[in-house]
């Protein structure tokens, strides 16, 4: 009789256990599912990025680059990279921009910038 019991006394407790468990539903609906958005970017909507990259580099070894990178830091040196392959490249911005230096002593001697133009799309 014990065992019998026992056993009562368990699937009792089994019952009562899987009766307070919350239904967690796998069907969710919502607008994402329901409407099935594209994903786009602000940047695809708004501008044209080349499909070729560009490689602007400022070295020592002319006048101009060294007048220009004279006294600067690697980071001032890259930012001057960036801002003038926009100006030589005639576009709004670079995406995934990539820089190289050569650096001796704490000067800057070559600063290379690697990327992708990108101009505002016109409207038609």
């Amino acid at each position: 009789m014990r065992k019998s019991s026992i056993i009562f006394l368990i699937i009792g407790m089994l019952t009562i256990i899987s009766s307070c468990s919350p239904k967690v539903s796998t069907r969710k609906l919502n607008a994402y599912t329901t409407v099935n958005p594209n994903i786009v970017s602000y940047n695809e909507l708004t501008m044209d990025i080349d499909t070729e990259p560009i490689e602007y580099t400022i070295d020592i070894s002319t006048e101009a680059g060294r007048l220009k990178l004279n006294k600067l830091t690697i980071d001032e040196a890259c930012d001057l990279a960036l801002i003038e392959a926009i100006r030589a490249s005639k576009c709004a911005t670079i995406f995934q921009p990539q820089y190289t230096h050569l650096v001796e002593k704490g000067k800057v001697l070559r600063v290379t910038l690697y990327g992708f133009p990108a101009r505002y799309k016109k409207k038609e």
